[in-house]
């Protein structure tokens, strides 16, 4: 018999479901792994998170996540299976999640996240009058000189800018890193400690310091496709995830983080893959990529209520869409 629940632990078992029905689900819109679904740990209660599912029999087919950090915006991120669409068993998940939410957090705003390929999420957002906020983009670049296969627009051979004195060198020094991450990203001390941790734990992610006349003036890590961390000696065709790049305020606009990028290209074999994800709100670092010849591979949307409408976005939905250039959307 269909049924819905509420849900504040998800087990094994019912993870497993999930996944298997977000694949399905993302199938016919393949992108890179870092706009994918990110589900907890099995059996772990979350006071600021709640899933809602809805079962045919004992088999999920639509499935809402419900995350509140703060309070006061939830992000709500689902999907159905597609033979199961249409039939109003989101738009159910939709009502019973607002109810949950007032009642665990009171009057509460709600995002949307959705993948731009997907016409069905995106439909379901405008018919709820939700109004575009901003997206999160995936951005690749291959190097040297060739393109991203079924993209277009940027140009493959945008040379990156040089800064005389600009070099990159490895760093495991728990304390620097925290600092110099908490001063280029302005985060709390205690944030960049637990941030720092987290990447020197990962057999997949090296730090460089970027140093300018030997002297550091940012940071920068990179999670490589498979551990140990690290290009694969005579092996073409890498991939590498840019998981941070910071340059300290006092030495911005000097040409040094694309010159650091340019730096971390020159560690990777050639014909490897550069993959970061950036966001539009964030004008400069995008069109800066955007710039040196990264192209937008995914994206993830955020709609929101009309109260939280992007009065803070510096790109609105019409002006990314104008940007030249061809999305694998």
């Amino acid at each position: 018999m269909p049924r819905h629940v509420i849900s504040h632990t998800l087990t094994k078992a019912v993870i497993c479901q999930i996944e298997a029905l977000h694949a399905a689900c993302t199938e016919p819109f393949p992108g890179p792994d870092l706009l994918g679904l990110v589900l907890p740990e099995a059996e772990g209660a979350e006071e600021d998170a709640f899933y809602a599912l809805y079962y045919i029999e004992e088999t999920p087919v639509s499935f809402l996540s419900c995350f509140c950090p703060d309070g006061e915006v939830c992000e709500l991120s689902g999907f159905t299976a597609p033979s199961f669409r249409n039939r109003g068993f989101f738009s159910l998940l939709f009502k019973e999640a607002k109810k949950e939410a007032k009642r665990l957090f009171g009057d509460v705003t709600f995002s949307f996240q959705c993948l731009s390929s997907d016409p069905d999420t995106t439909a379901f957002c405008k018919a709820r009058g939700l109004s575009f906020s901003h997206s999160e983009c995936i951005m690749e670049r291959v190097w040297p000189g060739t393109k991203p296969s079924g993209h277009g627009g940027a140009v493959p051979g945008a040379a990156f800018p040089t800064a005389s004195g600009v070099s990159l060198r490895p760093s495991d020094d728990r304390a620097l890193l925290a600092r110099l991450h908490g001063k280029a990203f302005d985060c709390p001390a205690a944030f960049s400690m637990d941030y720092v941790d987290t990447v020197l734990a990962d057999p997949g992610t090296v730090s460089r310091l970027i140093l300018a006349d030997g002297k550091p003036v940012g940071l920068l890590h990179l999670t490589f496709q498979g551990a140990p961390a690290g290009p694969s000696a005579g092996r073409e065709g890498q991939t590498a995830y840019l998981t941070g790049l910071g340059i300290l305020p006092e030495f911005r606009r000097r040409g040094f983080a694309g010159a650091a990028l340019g730096a971390a290209f020159s560690l990777l074999p050639n014909h490897s893959r550069l993959a970061l994800q950036v966001s539009t709100l964030n004008t400069a670092a995008f069109r800066l990529y955007e710039k040196l010849g990264f192209e937008v591979s995914s994206r993830l949307d955020y709609y929101t209520m009309p109260a939280l409408q992007q009065k803070h976005a510096m790109i609105t939905l019409k002006e990314y869409e104008d940007f030249p250039r061809s999305l694998n959307c």
